[in-house]
């Protein structure tokens, strides 16, 4: 509910102010609609990655190897996708990119699978949801600090440069 109200408050913002000109390939987000999605996947992917550890201690050794790649990933998909920070409306404009895609369809998979336990009777499927679970929880994270790291250097230099001289 709170995704769906923040996408439309967004919508708002690009059609009320004209100075956000955005390309076909963009989006203005919220940044209380970023730091929702960590928490969407916290109680999601977190869910079923406690799940499966109830039933696998051991998946917690692939379970942070995959937070390791998705580390990585997630900060390379937040330097991909930025484009710039909208203080004035406490939010950034974001490019579309296959990686975004890609880790939707992933997610959407991984969700299917462990929720309709779907896979195949064999350790091996197990641990490489496990990984992936992982992947996915840290790479939200990761994610989205990045692009509040980004945000936050933005509006500092925003700060800057509108302030006059000798203040």
């Amino acid at each position: 509910m709170l995704i769906v109200r923040e996408n439309r408050r967004g919508a708002k913002v690009v059609k009320s102010d004209p100075s956000i000109q955005l390309q076909s390939s963009q989006r203005f987000r919220t940044l209380t609609m970023q730091m929702l999605e960590p928490l969407l996947a916290l109680v999601v992917v977190g869910s079923l990655l406690v799940s499966d550890l109830e039933r696998s201690p051991a998946h917690a050794i692939v379970a942070v190897v995959g937070g390791i790649v998705g580390y990585a990933f997630g900060a390379y998909r937040a330097r991909t996708t930025y484009v710039s920070a909208v203080p004035a409306h406490k939010g950034v404009i974001l490019r579309y990119s296959l990686e975004s895609f890609a880790a939707l369809g992933l997610l959407i998979v991984i969700k299917l699978v462990a929720e309709q336990n779907l896979l195949p009777d064999g350790d091996i499927f197990r641990v490489i949801i496990a990984t992936l679970l992982g992947f996915l929880l840290v790479e939200t994270f990761a994610r989205v600090i990045t692009l509040l790291r980004y945000y936050r250097r933005d509006e500092a230099t925003a700060a800057t440069v509108t302030q006059p001289a000798g203040t």
